[in-house]
């Protein structure tokens, strides 16, 4: 009897935990939706893996992702070879649209789900849009992602009665796909930035398009697809004519330095100046600096005290391998006791 009633416990709590999932992924809390449908895939509580496996491919983790897919699979659930193959051809789709964009091919194929509650004019979409991205550049994506989530929520309609609303609800779906990938949601992100392009291509705003592309080019780059990375910003520097700056020089770390420490003083607080000292504490370490790197280390640190970046915390982590690598455990140290005070 004991051991029924010990059964019966554990069955109710690896269903609340799917129950706790499904509600963190509704609100867009991927990460915690991820750690409960863990524990109820584990049990293999119904459909668990394959809801798993949808969050953690949204959140960029391909490998277990994958894994879980084939357990799903395993026990029934062919579902999850679909998911499999749509995540696979995710990148490949948003090239092909983006290169249909830029070639000036009308794509519009999808409506906000709901008619406009009131009348937003243009102009305060925008000014909602610029407060949110002044957020983003001081204190990262993961602070202010679900705030542009809301803010396009509200506005997305407007596209449907408005169309001098166009490029401002573009730039919504731009910064959404933007903190998405700097939350560390880069599956989420592709259909900001795909729709974001739809818009952009409608109002006929070149400019536009070339951001977007350049965003989406810098997010495959952080994910290990360089030949996706480079499609992009092809497609990018079509659209700008030459929006897409000539970047090869960074790849020689004295040249780098040069053109970062010029950088560098533009930046107050915020996202784009932890990355700028980070990559210059990389740089310098590449150049056998220790002195300088670890100088600039520092101030990365104290740059990202206030930030939540998924990416910047990427590139720190990024920054701890090389140092740890060339024996400068010193450095390193620095940094791991940032994570430690974060963690």
């Amino acid at each position: 009897m004991s051991e029924l009633l010990a059964q019966f416990e554990l069955d109710d709590a690896v269903e609340r935990q799917y129950r706790l999932g499904e509600a963190a992924e509704r609100a867009g809390r991927l990460r915690e939706a991820a750690v409960h449908f863990r524990v109820a895939a584990d049990q293999s509580l119904g459909d668990a893996a394959v809801r798993l496996a949808h969050v953690l491919f949204a959140l960029g983790e391909e490998t277990e992702a994958t894994q879980w897919c084939t357990a799903a699979m395993a026990d029934g659930f062919p579902e999850a070879e679909e998911l499999v193959r749509e995540n696979s051809q995710a990148r490949q789709r948003f090239l092909e649209h983006a290169a249909r964009i830029t070639v000036g091919a009308p794509t519009f194929d999808w409506l906000p789900p709901a008619m406009p509650s009131r009348r937003i004019s243009p102009e305060a979409i925008a000014a909602r849009t610029q407060a949110l991205r002044t957020l983003d550049r001081r204190y990262g994506g993961i602070a202010c992602h679900s705030s542009v989530l809301e803010h396009l929520a509200a506005v997305e309609p407007m596209i449907v009665v408005d169309d001098t609303s166009w490029t401002a609800v573009a730039e919504v779906h731009e910064l959404a796909g933007w903190t998405a990938f700097d939350s560390g949601q880069p599956g989420t992100a592709l259909p900001h930035f795909a729709k974001a392009l739809t818009l952009a291509r409608q109002a006929e705003n070149e400019a536009l398009i070339a951001s977007v592309l350049t965003r989406a080019g810098r997010m495959f780059l952080h994910h290990n697809a360089p030949d996706d990375a480079l499609k992009a910003f092809q497609l990018g520097f079509v659209a700008a004519h030459n929006a897409w700056a000539d970047r090869r020089a960074l790849n020689d770390p004295a040249q780098a330095v040069a053109a970062l420490a010029t950088k560098v003083g533009t930046y107050d607080e915020g996202r784009a100046r932890t990355l700028t000292l980070t990559a210059l504490a990389r740089n310098h370490l590449a150049l056998g600096d220790l002195p300088a790197a670890t100088e600039f280390a520092e101030e990365a640190v104290e740059s990202a005290r206030n930030l939540r970046s998924a990416r910047a915390e990427d590139h720190l982590r990024w920054l701890d391998q090389e140092a740890r690598a060339a024996g400068a455990f010193l450095l390193a140290e620095q940094i791991s006791a940032r994570f430690a005070r974060s963690g």
